[in-house]
């Protein structure tokens, strides 16, 4: 009969040969039978062993020896898991969403959620999970999408290019229009009308983005989502909000104060 000490160790070797990568102490401890203390120091273990990795509460994850280097796996291997745990809506968004829809140029080593509650950031090994707040998380943002075998939400592409015109911190406005050039041609122009007309993204970041798509001549006819703008009856809005740079430009057709020259990057 294996030690005490070895029952942890049975347990997420177990799991791993289930393909699954995470399980809640409280669930270990009742299926295994150890008091906490036990688990505790079971885990402890582990963890110094790299073999193991505590994110948040009673939430821990499998480190699979392929993936020791990098302190755990794939964040998307276990971020439903995780959320469901936080008891959080959520969706792959930003710069991370963009990777998986064929937006490769400009990568990030943070792995970025939005989610409908204020969430600190949790480092996964060497990757660390940024949160940015959503009050509302609707379903039409996202759709299942599978990656590495695993099912998550991902943001839909008109949602994902408003999110990096809408979130600060995430990149510059020349960040943002070489992500536009190369998924541009992704988007839907009805399904934008429809997050407009439903106040599920903001006036004035459709603004911006429709003033970037026109400059950057991704090939899209914007007629209608121009038409549809001007029934919002729009202000003008600056390009880069809070930059307190000059104002090059006053564009009427988009309402918007253009106060910095865009230049993506040469794909």
């Amino acid at each position: 009969m294996k030690n005490e000490k070895d029952k942890l160790l049975l347990y997420i070797e177990r799991l791993q040969s289930q393909g699954q990568l995470s399980f809640l102490r409280s669930r270990a401890m009742k299926e295994l039978d150890m008091a906490y203390m036990s688990f505790h120091q079971a885990a402890n273990r582990l963890i110094k062993k790299g073999k193991l990795q505590r994110l948040r509460g009673e939430f821990y994850v499998v480190v699979p020896p392929e993936y020791a280097v990098q302190g755990a796996p794939p964040t998307e291997w276990f971020i439903g898991s995780l959320m469901d745990y936080l008891e959080q809506d959520y969706y792959v968004a930003l710069l991370s969403a963009a990777g998986l829809q064929g937006a490769t140029h400009q990568l990030s080593t943070a792995f970025q959620i939005v989610t409908n509650k204020v969430t600190p950031a949790i480092q996964a090994g060497r990757v660390q999970i940024n949160f940015f707040y959503k009050k509302k998380i609707n379903p039409a943002y996202y759709q299942k999408t599978k990656t590495s075998g695993k099912m998550v939400n991902v943001s839909i592409p008109e949602i994902t290019v408003c999110d990096l015109l809408r979130y600060k911190n995430v990149g510059s406005i020349n960040f943002v229009a070489t992500i536009l050039c190369e998924m541009g041609e992704t988007l839907d122009p009805n399904t934008l009308i429809k997050l407009l007309e439903n106040d599920d993204v903001q006036t004035a970041t459709v603004q911006r983005l429709g003033y970037l798509l026109e400059l950057l001549e991704i090939p899209m006819d914007l007629t209608d989502l121009h038409n549809a703008l001007c029934s919002k009856a729009p202000q003008y809005h600056a390009l880069v909000p809070g930059s307190g740079a000059a104002i090059i430009e006053k564009n009427k057709r988009w309402h918007i104060l253009v106060n910095e020259n865009v230049e993506p990057d040469e794909l």
